[in-house]
């Protein structure tokens, strides 16, 4: 399963409040993301039904598989970032660019590309790969 980039957004935010030590709460997220708690609690709703958040109580916080499919996305953004900073690509355009369609890459197309580029430990901005 690959997350879209609005999973990975609400995933983002869960995790960082998860990490401060706290459940993360619909008020919290919405007001993270800037929307209405109806909407956030539509989604939290969705994420749950995928196995990749969890309700305690009135507490939400990232599963084993919220995390493993961020950094899946995280994987494949900054390996698309390597290649096309070796293509000539600014490192912050890279960036911009593979936004655009790190969510629609294929774990197993990233594994070739990550094999392909030598199996970098880095993105173009220091960033650890996850699962390098």
């Amino acid at each position: 399963m690959r997350i879209s980039s609005r999973e990975f957004l609400y995933l983002l935010v869960i995790k960082g409040i998860n990490d401060k030590g706290s459940g993360a709460t619909i008020f919290g997220i919405a007001k993270a993301l800037g929307i209405s708690s109806a909407s956030a609690y539509e989604e939290i709703n969705h994420l749950v039904k995928k196995g990749l958040v969890e309700k305690r109580d009135s507490d939400i916080f990232i599963t084993d598989e919220g995390i493993r499919e961020m950094n899946s996305l995280i994987r494949a953004h900054r390996v698309i970032e390597i290649l096309l900073v070796k293509a000539g690509i600014d490192p912050d355009k890279a960036c911009e660019l593979a936004k655009m369609f790190d969510y629609a890459l294929p774990e197993e197309v990233v594994d070739k590309l990550y094999e392909y580029l030598g199996k970098p430990n880095k993105c173009p901005h220091g960033r650890e790969i996850p699962g390098s």
